[in-house]
């Protein structure tokens, strides 16, 4: 900060200085968000404290320093939930499981995750939530959950541009493309090549947009991130020239970018040049990756990628002495993997009190039961759920439905639009609904019904009525031009609604059939 905007730092309140931390924090300027945010949580307001702390929290995952992220992460929970403000503490639990994915700690950061998108959901706070989902997305991202990943993070990146932050759209939209990464790597390796090439395209898009968002507003770790992973997709798409000039147009500062920023940039950079056959010029950049790696963890992955191109450019000792240093550092990560995970225990018991470790598993516990029973792109009901449902009331009434040429819709509008599709029909569905009726998402573009009251002639009248709202919905809101329909098949067991499904769909679609 400049001089002048120290002396407006040292006369503002505590609240000012939490707004001015997080100013400083969207911009990538930990320092001076650090120094903000210290004041701030020194201040008699304790939500302030909470909200400055869950910023500290975020700096210091920011420069890679993990434990003290989480140290503070936890505080700011406790502080949280001492406000009574479930917003405030869906925040630190959020900034709690990021740091605990970034320490290797997947299981117990999902647990965090869906304990703050709980208290989110609870508080009504829409920017809370974002923070939330962008928690969980990232989780499902390290567990190889790619379809997860994908669906919370673009609920994200809609409620956050619903609420003006397009920092943290920007960011969703690269978490995406990191799942469509993913997806395309799992596609090359079932041997669907064309699937993959598809997958890392709309990877590259998403980066492209997180990355001129990013770059719009400021935030360079942003950018850099996203540029490094537009290249990636870029190469997995068969661009690697153009992936590389890109990579080149970035110049690194070594004075404000963190280590993951500098060491991403030049482990994308030797990929695509071992791709491309330059291993010499690949060994170069995943050395210099070693030099600066911001973990043990990270320098292993280095290891393990120079150690390949020294291979295929005959340099069999290179190979040989960065394979032996590989084992190395596996050894030392696993190591500093136990005590670590004794250090986060002790500082659980430190700054958790029993009623909030007790409260927390009942979060956790219901919050891993609503995930279980809801579909993440509709928020209906879903399979199992259905299920469950189905065999409780043996005597009703199932509508299963079906999106007539669904494929069409997302081979002539997008995949995009096919989900918004797939929304807004649940929207209608839950519209059409009686109180004692369930609307799931059965599969794909599939939905079922399940009247657990109605007669067989008064669920062919419910099930019409459907039909009829479908039709008449003005999809045109949504891409001009689109028109959607659906099939129904009506009767008293699911296996038996399909075959009517069938028959409607034989008969002409956009219609109902019982038999």
């Amino acid at each position: 900060m400049s001089g002048s905007e120290i002396a407006v730092a040292e006369r503002a309140d505590p609240a000012e200085l939490l707004a001015r931390s997080r100013d400083m924090l969207r911009v990538s300027e930990y320092e001076a968000a650090m120094d903000l945010a210290s004041r701030a949580a020194a201040g008699d307001d304790p939500l302030v404290r909470a909200e400055a702390l869950s910023v500290l929290a975020n700096c210091r995952r920011a420069r890679d320093e993990y434990p003290e992220a989480l140290e503070l992460a936890l505080r700011a929970a406790e502080a949280g939930r001492e406000t009574g403000y479930p917003a405030a503490e869906a925040r630190a639990r959020s900034e709690v499981a990021r740091a605990l994915l970034a320490s290797g700690e997947t299981d117990e950061a999902l647990l965090e995750s869906l304990s703050a998108l709980e208290l989110a959901e609870a508080g009504g706070d829409l920017s809370a939530y974002v923070t939330a989902l962008t928690a969980v997305g990232n989780v499902y991202l390290a567990l190889q959950q790619f379809d997860l990943a994908v669906q919370l993070c673009e609920r994200g990146a809609e409620t956050a541009r619903l609420v003006g932050d397009e920092i943290a759209n920007a960011a969703l939209q690269d978490t995406v493309a990191c799942a469509l990464m993913g997806i395309a790597e799992a596609a090359r390796d079932e041997g669907d090549e064309e699937g993959s090439v598809r997958a890392a395209l709309a990877a590259a898009e998403r980066s492209q947009a997180a990355m001129v968002i990013a770059r719009e507003h400021g935030h360079r770790r942003n950018e850099a991130c996203a540029l490094a992973n537009y290249a990636e997709a870029l190469g997995a798409a068969g661009f690697p020239g153009k992936a590389l000039t890109l990579l080149e147009s970035w110049e690194i500062d070594l004075a404000r970018d963190a280590a993951y920023t500098i060491t991403h940039h030049l482990d994308t950079r030797g990929g695509i040049c071992l791709a491309l056959g330059r291993y010499e010029e690949a060994a170069a950049l995943f050395s210099q990756a070693l030099d600066v790696a911001e973990s043990k963890s990270a320098a292993m992955m280095f290891c393990e990628h120079l150690a390949e191109a020294y291979e295929r450019s005959g340099n069999l000792a290179g190979a040989l002495a960065s394979y032996k240093k590989f084992h190395l550092l596996y050894r030392q990560v696993a190591s500093e993997a136990a005590q670590r995970n004794a250090r986060v225990a002790a500082v659980r018991m430190e700054t958790e009190q029993a009623k909030a470790l007790a409260e927390r598993e009942r979060l956790r516990a219901d919050g891993l039961l609503r995930m279980s029973l809801e579909d993440p792109l509709t928020g209906l009901a879903n399979r199992r759920r259905l299920d469950e449902q189905l065999a409780a009331h043996p005597d009703g009434m199932v509508a299963l439905i079906d999106v007539d040429h669904f494929k069409r819709v997302n081979d002539e509008f997008s995949h995009q639009i096919g989900d918004e599709v797939l929304r807004a029909l649940a929207g209608l569905l839950t519209a059409g609904c009686r109180g004692d009726d369930l609307a799931a998402r059965y599969g794909g573009e599939e939905f079922a019904l399940l009247f657990r009251d109605l007669s067989a002639s008064e669920a062919v009248e419910a099930a019409e009525r459907v039909r009829r709202m479908v039709e008449e919905f003005d999809w045109g809101i949504i891409a001009p031009g689109l028109a959607i329909t659906v099939s129904i098949g009506v009767a008293g067991l699911l296996r038996d609604a399909d075959a009517r499904l069938y028959e409607a769909k034989k008969a002409g679609r956009n219609r109902v059939a019982m038999h």
